[in-house]
């Protein structure tokens, strides 16, 4: 009679006992490739209405923050789209050279450069709102308000801790090539 041999467990990718189901990631694992396969349904959804204004993916998150605002900096820009100055620089300089926003320097610090919608960004984001309203009814169809509530306040908690990890993992990362020479 054959015995079957029992294959081993992975170890747990988590140690937090919040993240363990009856000492298990499962649960966590699910969760985790949920997340990631939403993040591509979003990104999918931003290239597309990116690709409706003719513009990058990139572009059109900048495009998006500076036609709700007064102005922005570009660091104000950088920080809540959590990407680099020089990044948002160069995709801004993008947008500003094909007339879609408009950039001058902030009249109280001649250092910082505010970007601004104009006429053209006002034209493109009136055009794309139904396509907007249509399309996220759909991505978050399963939210009432308190739901909602709830996932923002989630998601705004979840990426700062994605911030704290990403840099820990830079770190990580550094001493790893460090003592592998």
């Amino acid at each position: 009679m054959a015995r079957t041999r029992r294959k081993a467990a992975p170890p747990p990718t988590v140690s937090r006992p919040a993240l363990l189901v009856e000492g298990s990631d499962a649960e966590f694992r699910g969760l985790i490739h949920d997340l990631i396969a939403y993040g591509h349904r979003l990104d999918a959804c931003r290239d597309a209405f990116a690709a409706i204004v003719g513009v990058s993916g990139a572009q059109y998150e900048i495009l998006m923050l500076v036609s709700r605002s007064e102005g922005l900096s570009v660091g104000e820009v950088a920080t809540r789209l959590h990407r680099s100055g020089a990044f948002i620089t160069i995709e801004a300089n993008k947008l500003v050279a094909r007339g879609i926003v408009d950039k001058a320097s902030d009249p109280s610090d001649g250092r910082r450069v505010i970007l601004r919608a104009n006429t053209r960004s006002r034209q493109l984001m009136e055009g794309l709102a139904p396509w907007q309203r249509r399309v996220n009814d759909v991505l978050f169809e399963r939210l009432d308000a308190k739901r909602f509530r709830q996932l923002r306040t989630l998601a705004r908690d979840l990426v700062a801790s994605g911030d704290r990890a990403a840099a820990m993992l830079e770190f990580m990362l550094h001493e790893a090539k460090a003592n592998a020479a």
